[in-house]
C-alpha cells in the first residue's frame, strides 16, 4: 500500500486488482469531521482483515484549515466554489494570491488530477466514484443527495436512505455538481447531526455499502465479522426509518450574514411544513414557508448562506419512467416543442421561453435528464446531465 499523504490523504487501500477509484472525502466543511473518522475506521478494517478489494479506496480530508479551527470555512465555503468562474479565477491567479479556502480548492483539484490518472492493478481505472460525507447542524436522519444521472442511481439507492433530488439546481458550486458534470458517479451523504456519535457510525456504514454497490467489494466480504454488511444495512435502514424514499427540492431560502436570520427552534429534516407556516425570522420579520412540503437542512449554525429548503415527495415510478425515456434518447426531439430552442445549437443546452412554452414542460425536462441552469426575465436555460446509457446504469 503506498504511503498516504498525512495532510490531504487519510489513507488508501487496494489489493492490486483492477477496478474503480472509490473516493471518500470528509470535512469539506471544517465543522463536519465525522466522515474523516468513519473513513479511518474503514481503512483500519480493510488492512487488518486483508480484504480483497477491486480497485482502490482513498479517503481524503477536505478543508484542512477549517478543520483545524472547527469552522465551516475560513473565508469562503469550500462546497460552493466548484463553479466555472471560481475555477477560471484559480487559473488566472498565482498560488500566493489564494485565500485559505481557495488554496484548498487548488490543492484538491491537483489531488484529483493525480488520483484520476493512477493505474490500479496494472490497468487504467474503470470508474471514479465520489462519496462526499457531511453532517447537519440540526437533528436529522441520514440521507443522500445526487444529481439525477443514470450512473448515480444504482450506488445511491443501494444505501437505502432517503434520496434528495434537485439540490444541485438550488445550490451553485458544489463538489457534487462538479464531479457529476464530469460524468463521474458522485453523491453527498449526510450522516446526521454534527455532535451525534451515531453520525460516524452511519458514515462508516455508507462507505461499506457504497463500496459493495460500486463493485469494489463482495457482499459477503465481511461476513466473518460480527458487524458485517447485513448489520451495516440495518444500521442505515433503522436510522432512516419513517423518512420518505425520494424527495425533490423545490425552494431554497438564502440568507446573508447581516440579515439576522434565526431558524425557529425544534425543526428537523423531513418534518412536514404547511404553506405560510412560520419557519424562521430575520430583521424583516417572520419567514413563512412558500408551499406545503417537507423541511430540509434547517440551519442552526452561524456560518452558511442556506437558511432552509422545502421539498416534496417523489414517487419511484417517475424515476423508472425517466430511465426508460432517457435510454431511448427522446431528448433529441425536445427542441421541437413550442417555446423550446437549442442554445447556440448545443443539444445539451435548451432554452425555455416562459411565454410560449407548454404547461409542465419543465417537469418533462427533468424526466429527460436536464437541470435548470440559469433563469432570466425571458425564461430558463436547461443543461443536459451527463447520463451514461450503458447496461450498468440500471434504474432502481
Amino acid at each position: 500500500m503506498p504511503e498516504a499523504d498525512s495532510l490531504r490523504e487519510v489513507g488508501r487501500f487496494d489489493s492490486n486488482c483492477p477496478g474503480a477509484l472509490f473516493l471518500a472525502i470528509g470535512g469539506l466543511h471544517g465543522n463536519e469531521p465525522a466522515g474523516i473518522e468513519a473513513a479511518g475506521r474503514v481503512l483500519t478494517r480493510l488492512e487488518k482483515g486483508n480484504v480483497k478489494l477491486r480497485g482502490r479506496f482513498v479517503a481524503l480530508r477536505g478543508n484542512r484549515p477549517a478543520l483545524a479551527q472547527n469552522q465551516r470555512f475560513i473565508e469562503r465555503d469550500l462546497n460552493r466554489v466548484w463553479k466555472a468562474s471560481d475555477l477560471l479565477g484559480l487559473e488566472q491567479r498565482k498560488h500566493h494570491q489564494d485565500g485559505p479556502d481557495e488554496g484548498e480548492l487548488r490543492d484538491l483539484l491537483q489531488t484529483f488530477s493525480r488520483l484520476f490518472v493512477e493505474s490500479c492493478g496494472g490497468a487504467p481505472l474503470e470508474d471514479i466514484v465520489l462519496l462526499d460525507l457531511h453532517s447537519t447542524s440540526g437533528p436529522s436522519t441520514p440521507f443522500l443527495c445526487m444529481a439525477d444521472t443514470l450512473q448515480n442511481r444504482p450506488v445511491s439507492f443501494a444505501l437505502e436512505v432517503p434520496v434528495i433530488l434537485g439540490l444541485e439546481e438550488a445550490l451553485e458550486g458544489t463538489l457534487l455538481d462538479y464531479m457529476s458534470e464530469a460524468g463521474h458517479i458522485s453523491m453527498a451523504f449526510e450522516g446526521g447531526a454534527h455532535t451525534d456519535p451515531s453520525t460516524i457510525d452511519c458514515h462508516e456504514a455508507a462507505i461499506w455499502c457504497g463500496l459493495v454497490a460500486a463493485g469494489c467489494l463482495d457482499e459477503r466480504a465481511l461476513d466473518e465479522d460480527p458487524d458485517d454488511m447485513a448489520a451495516m444495512r440495518k444500521r442505515l435502514r433503522r436510522a432512516a426509518a419513517g423518512a420518505p424514499a425520494i424527495v425533490e427540492v423545490l425552494h431554497r431560502h438564502g440568507t446573508h450574514p447581516d440579515d439576522g436570520f434565526v431558524m425557529a427552534p425544534g425543526w428537523a429534516n423531513f418534518q412536514p411544513v404547511q404553506r405560510n407556516g412560520i419557519l424562521a425570522k430575520d430583521d424583516c420579520g417572520d419567514i413563512l414557508s412558500p408551499l406545503t412540503g417537507r423541511l430540509l437542512l434547517p440551519r442552526y449554525q452561524a456560518q452558511g448562506d442556506d437558511g432552509f429548503f422545502v421539498a416534496r415527495d417523489v414517487r419511484p415510478i417517475w424515476l423508472r419512467l425517466s430511465a426508460w425515456l432517457r435510454r431511448r434518447q427522446l431528448d433529441r426531439f425536445l427542441h421541437w416543442l413550442p417555446g423550446v430552442t437549442r442554445q447556440d445549437g448545443d443539444p445539451r443546452r435548451l432554452r425555455i421561453n416562459r411565454q410560449r412554452a407548454l404547461f409542465g414542460v419543465k417537469q418533462v425536462f427533468h424526466l429527460l435528464g436536464y437541470r435548470r441552469y440559469q433563469e432570466d426575465e425571458t425564461g430558463f436555460l436547461f443543461l443536459r446531465r451527463p447520463d451514461r446509457l450503458s447496461p450498468k446504469a440500471k434504474t432502481q
